[in-house]
């Protein structure tokens, strides 16, 4: 990883003003509930195509117990964290480059009563501030797009994991011409800051970190369902109070992508269907 590259990725992520964001829509969703649920951040909390359903799939691929520490590499805002913590009863650790996203995932954290078994901390996943073996799991959900040096990324995650463990990718991988491919998408505004690669590339980077991948599963069907739903809803039933239609609004995807979210998701569903990108999983085994 290049010494700009980290401050690149953060600057595409940060908007400054995200706290503020995300606690206007939720009193919009929830007007006087003090308290919330994991359940109720479903809409903002989740970056990564397939959103809660994905992660509800991906994390039964986990073989989670209670007890077992888990690092989500690249945690966003939060939400698959908390979700291992409440529904595997898993210690959960993220780390992200962005510093306002650690602060947000702190925030709702504290806000859905999760503080004792999921933290945050700001770090490069390419250089983790972990002992050796500090994990029994670990994932990455729509990470690898925004680093260079996945070799040295699966080396560091090998290296905080304990033997024999599950390690789970799930990354946006390159399938055609990468000069066809339409920017801007949710991860990268320009090519210049987008570091997709093939499939078979992830793989032998895996190997040789230590890894084993005993599962492979292609999401684009999901993908493309769930994108185009979501794009059909943002004008079903619409109205000046309700602009996303449905019974109960959305939080908007803006609050977390910016102003061009729209055309980030269309771009991302674009490249989806023509055959360029691919949603893929990927569970590994640490030898």
């Amino acid at each position: 990883m290049t010494a700009q590259q980290p401050s690149a990725v953060a600057r595409h992520y940060r908007q400054g003003d995200l706290r503020r964001k995300i606690d206007e829509a939720l009193d919009r969703l929830y007007p006087g509930h003090a308290a919330l649920a994991t359940d109720d951040l479903h809409g903002v909390d989740e970056f990564h195509t397939g959103g809660h359903a994905a992660t509800r799939e991906l994390a039964e691929h986990l073989d989670l117990r209670a007890g077992l520490r888990v690092l989500d590499v690249g945690s966003g805002l939060g939400g698959p964290a908390r979700h291992l913590a409440q529904h595997a009863g898993t210690d959960v650790t993220g780390v992200d480059l962005t510093e306002e996203y650690v602060d947000v995932a702190r925030w709702l954290t504290d806000r859905v009563g999760l503080a004792d078994r999921t933290r945050f901390q700001q770090g490069d996943v390419t250089a983790l501030p972990f002992p050796q073996a500090s994990f029994d799991r670990a994932w990455m959900l729509h990470v690898g797009m925004n680093i260079e040096d996945k070799a040295r990324l699966f080396t560091e995650i090998s290296r905080v994991l304990t033997a024999n463990s599950l390690f789970i990718v799930y990354d946006v991988m390159l399938l055609g011409d990468p000069t066809l491919v339409s920017y801007p998408l949710p991860w990268a505004s320009e090519p210049e800051h987008s570091f997709l690669a093939r499939p078979q590339e992830y793989r032998s980077l895996l190997r040789e970190a230590g890894f084993d991948i005993v599962a492979e599963h292609d999401h684009r069907p999901q993908a493309v369902q769930l994108l185009r739903e979501a794009g059909g809803s943002r004008h079903r039933n619409s109205t000046p109070d309700n602009p996303a239609g449905g019974d109960t609004p959305p939080v908007p995807i803006s609050v977390t992508m910016g102003t061009d979210a729209s055309t980030k998701v269309a771009n991302a569903l674009q490249n989806i269907e023509e055959g360029l990108l691919a949603p893929t999983e990927m569970v590994c085994r640490l030898r």
